[in-house]
């Protein structure tokens, strides 16, 4: 004999909340598992062409590659998020809008390109750089495309598929790289292997856009409309980018080269921990641009910060545990005082983590031209501290900096998400995930004083991880959050 379980008003809204973790943690981890793909296998490109290189060469690559990325920037990096907002709330405009950003974009690099590129001669770079510039432009208008079917395939939330186009790049890119610089085509064979990744990307990417598109309705759109609704997308990543990397400039011309060094590895593994946020929250902000905002959707944004919050402080944990002895056996003892400047910047994972989620919210209630308002004063406020402190503190100022950057963000940004919600998503069960991290770190460090410290951060950090999975009902056991 069977029985039958009804659905009931009361279980209901945990049945859809469930769903939701289940959907959200699954495109998360695609996501998030595509940025890991192409990381991975761009570090270990660089690697490979800066042994086979040599300092010279593989730094004037460097040069030409940050111009393309630049370039990339001022096009409409932004153009995937826009496209996987509006592609979400119409799906109906998927093939039109697939068509008009990839043209309104390379529209923007072939007149930017114009300028750029001639310009590096006037900047006296020798015609050697120059043509290598233009060869290397090559890969921005295959990217363009790649990047608009990505923002497609990411409103269909078909989300597995971006992580196997990332995987496919990464292997070209790694494997076309390795055979060409073996063979001695030296800088030539490096943006050879750029461009056939990127072809290749695109290729894939489009014919799944267009088949992902539901139908090919009449373009009603004008241009001068598109470039208004477009243009937060084009300016926003260059502030953003601007306030992002100027404290790498300033270390270099006043501190040194040197500094550099200890300040830019750690920067780096900072900037990878954001393939968490971001992978959750392009998961979420179909869902975002389509919703009626209404009391389902406010505990949807709450439980988000709280998985956000609980990662972050086990990142924190980890990386306040095991920092020193990582560092010491990856880089050497010459860069001791890396494993400082960690411990720094891994405190702004918190801020950063909730920019993340609150910056989605304001994107999918058509918002995003806030963001140069709030990007411009992040950037006043990072250029300004940076220049006071780095020259007393060097790069432990430029890491402390970074907190102070994205806490002003996280202000402002709670101002604005609560102006248009009327409320501020919050992480439940904050006050007392906050007390267990820092009792458990107390008592961590006390430990380390006896026994080994991996030893030791092994045990904390699976205690820590035991009591989130255990505590945090919200994901786990949506039916008891809902009985609380």
């Amino acid at each position: 004999m069977s029985t039958v379980i009804e659905s009931t008003p009361e279980n209901v809204p945990v049945d859809l909340h469930r769903n939701f973790v289940s959907k959200l943690l699954s495109g998360a981890a695609s996501l998030s598992a595509s940025q890991v793909a192409r990381r991975v296998f761009r570090a270990l490109f660089l690697l490979l062409a800066a042994r086979l290189l040599g300092p010279e060469v593989f730094g004037l690559y460097v040069l030409i590659f940050t111009v393309m990325e630049l370039l990339a920037l001022i096009s409409g990096a932004g153009f995937g998020d826009y496209l996987t907002r509006e592609v979400a709330k119409s799906p109906n405009s998927a093939y039109r809008l697939l068509f008009q950003i990839t043209q309104l974009r390379l529209v923007y690099l072939m007149l930017l390109a114009a300028i750029v590129i001639p310009g590096l001669s006037l900047l006296k770079y020798s015609p050697y750089v120059v043509r290598n510039a233009a060869l290397l432009s090559v890969t921005l208008v295959p990217r363009a495309i790649a990047e608009s079917s990505q923002g497609i395939i990411r409103a269909m939330h078909r989300f597995s598929l971006i992580f196997w186009i990332e995987l496919l790049q990464g292997i070209v890119l790694l494997g076309t790289g390795g055979l060409l610089l073996i063979r001695g085509w030296g800088l030539r064979g490096v943006i050879w292997a750029d461009i056939a990744s990127i072809v290749l990307g695109a290729l894939v990417a489009l014919p799944i856009a267009l088949r992902l598109a539901p139908s090919r309705t009449k373009n009603v759109t004008g241009w001068k409309q598109t470039i208004s609704d477009t243009f937060a997308f084009n300016l926003y990543p260059v502030i953003g980018s601007t306030y992002d990397h100027v404290d790498v400039v300033i270390l270099s011309k006043l501190v040194g080269n040197a500094a550099l060094g200890i300040y830019s590895l750690p920067y780096r593994a900072y900037a990878a921990l954001s393939i968490l946020p971001s992978g959750i929250m392009g998961t979420l902000l179909p869902s975002l641009a389509k919703s009626n905002w209404g009391q389902d959707e406010r505990r949807r944004c709450n439980m988000t910060m709280q998985l956000l919050y609980a990662s972050s402080l086990f990142l924190i944990l980890g990386a306040m545990l095991l920092a020193d002895i990582a560092v010491q056996a990856v880089l050497g003892p010459g860069y001791r005082e890396s494993a400082g400047v960690l411990k720094i910047l891994v405190w702004a994972t918190i801020p950063m983590f909730f920019n993340y989620a609150l910056n989605t919210i304001l994107l999918a209630k058509n918002q995003e031209r806030v963001f140069l308002r709030t990007a411009s004063v992040c950037t006043l406020v990072n250029v300004t501290a940076n220049l006071l402190l780095i020259p007393l503190y060097s790069y432990y100022a430029a890491a402390g900096v970074t907190i102070l950057t994205e806490m002003v963000l996280l202000g402002q940004n709670l101002v604005l998400v609560r102006r248009s919600l009327g409320y501020i998503p919050v992480p439940r069960l904050a006050l007392r995930n906050s007390l267990v991290f820092a009792l458990t770190l107390v008592a961590a460090y006390g430990t380390a004083r006896f026994l080994p410290i991996v030893a030791v951060a092994t045990l904390a950090l699976g205690l820590f991880s035991i009591y989130l999975y255990v505590t945090n009902r919200v994901f786990l056991h949506p039916g008891r959050a809902y009985a609380a």
